[in-house]
């Protein structure tokens, strides 16, 4: 009888450990033209659904991985959204969706402080969504996997905020 209840709870244990199998797929490659830091935005994906169950912000300094930051999905719905920067308490750039899915995807907004001076915003939208090969970004149905982040600068003050982003 504990043989039996022994060889039910390892089968159970089993079925639930495939359930956890996840696979990372790089979404995007960011840098930006004011230090050499390059950060990859990572979807953690579960094999055996194919839903995206978490982000991560991977930050690199001259090649060497020097940060992991985990984000949850369920910001990218709230009011500040999913925060990739922040500097004196300022958002920098965050990621919004009204309408994401774990598994169809859907419209994101990149929310980017414009000019922190005067407060002014601009944003750009992507579409995120599944292809052949997994889970990709798209500006105008064009798969992208680089973002490259002009910096807004003003004579006396430095970095006020996101001039632009170049999406390759």
């Amino acid at each position: 009888m504990n043989k039996a209840l022994l060889i039910l709870i390892n089968l159970i244990a089993t079925f639930n450990m495939v359930d956890l199998k996840a696979s990372e797929q790089v979404l995007a490659k960011i840098s930006n033209d004011e230090n050499k830091e390059i950060y990859l935005f990572v979807a953690d994906v579960n094999e055996s659904t194919d839903e995206i169950s978490l982000f991560y912000k991977d930050d690199f300094l001259e090649g060497k991985k020097t940060e992991r930051e985990s984000l949850d999905s369920k910001e990218l719905g709230h009011s500040n959204g999913l925060v990739l920067e922040e500097r004196s308490g300022h958002i920098v750039i965050s990621l919004k969706s009204h309408n994401f899915d774990k598994s169809r995807g859907g419209i994101i907004e990149v929310d980017t402080l414009y000019n922190g001076i005067n407060g002014e915003r601009k944003r750009y939208q992507l579409h995120l969504a599944k292809d052949s090969t997994g889970w990709k970004l798209f500006n105008d149905q064009h798969p992208i996997s680089k973002l490259h982040i002009e910096v807004n600068k003003k004579a006396f003050l430095g970095s006020v905020g996101v001039k632009n982003i170049r999406m390759e």
